[in-house]
C-alpha cells in the first residue's frame, strides 16, 4: 500500500498542470473576487465565505474530474487491475494522493482567506481541518463519478454526483457557523470525523468495483 502511494505521489506531483493549476486558480478566483465588486468590508465578511466554499467545491470539481482518466485510456489502469491483486488499494492511494496534493492546500488556502469573513486567526485551525475533511469526502466522490462513465467521458459521471455535494457544504457551513457563535462545533466535527472515517473506507470499494466493469 504505502509503495503504491509513494509511486502514485511521485507520478502526481511531476505533472504541475493537474494539482498546481487548480490551486493558483482557487487563489486568483478568491483574490479577484473583492476586488472585482465595490462592496463595504462589513458585506464582504457576510458572504465571503460563502465564495470559498463555491470555490472549493468547484476546484474540488475539476481537479478529480480525470483522476483515473489518463491511465484508463493508456492502459496503465487495466494492467494495474490484472497485475495487482488488491485493486482497492490502487484506488485508495489514487484518490488520497490526490487530497494530499491538492485537497490539503486547498483547505490551507481557505483557511487562510477566511481571515476576511471575520473568523480570528485562533479559529483558522478549526477551519483548516473542516475543510480538509470536507476535501475528502468531495474527492472520494468526484472519484466515484469520474469512474462511473470513464469510458465515455469522466465529466458526465462527476456531474451525475454534484447534487450529492449538496449535503457536504451545508455541513461544513454549518460548522463555521458553530465556531463563529463558540457552540456546537464538537458535534458538527465529529459527524464531519466519522462521515470521512466512513467514506474513506467504504468509498474506494465501491469504485474499485466500478472500474473493475469497465475493464473486464
Amino acid at each position: 500500500m504505502i509503495k503504491i502511494f509513494q509511486s502514485e505521489f511521485f507520478k502526481l506531483r511531476k505533472k504541475l498542470r493537474t494539482w498546481l493549476g487548480p490551486l493558483l486558480i482557487m487563489v486568483l478566483v478568491l483574490i479577484a473576487f473583492p476586488l472585482s465588486i465595490d462592496i463595504s468590508q462589513y458585506d464582504l465578511n457576510r458572504f465571503y465565505f460563502s465564495i470559498i466554499v463555491v470555490a472549493l467545491l468547484m476546484i474540488s470539481f475539476l481537479s478529480t474530474e480525470g483522476i483515473f482518466l489518463e491511465d484508463y485510456e493508456d492502459g496503465s489502469l487495466e494492467q494495474v487491475y490484472l497485475v495487482e491483486q488488491d485493486f482497492y488499494k490502487f484506488v485508495l492511494a489514487k484518490v488520497l494522493t490526490f487530497v494530499l496534493l491538492i485537497g490539503v492546500p486547498m483547505a490551507g488556502i481557505g483557511s487562510v482567506f477566511s481571515i476576511l469573513n471575520g473568523i480570528s486567526i485562533n479559529e483558522v485551525p478549526k477551519i483548516f481541518f473542516m475543510m480538509f475533511l470536507s476535501n475528502l469526502l468531495l474527492f472520494n466522490l468526484f472519484a466515484f463519478g469520474s469512474s462511473l462513465s470513464i469510458n465515455k467521458g469522466a465529466i458526465l459521471g462527476v456531474l451525475a454526483t454534484l447534487p450529492l455535494a449538496l449535503p457536504i457544504i451545508i455541513l461544513l457551513g454549518r460548522g463555521v457557523r458553530t465556531i463563529q457563535h463558540g457552540i456546537g462545533f464538537e458535534g458538527v466535527m465529529a459527524l464531519m470525523v466519522g462521515s470521512g472515517l466512513l467514506v474513506v473506507s467504504i468509498t474506494p470499494l465501491i469504485i474499485s468495483a466500478t472500474l473493475k466493469t469497465h475493464l473486464e
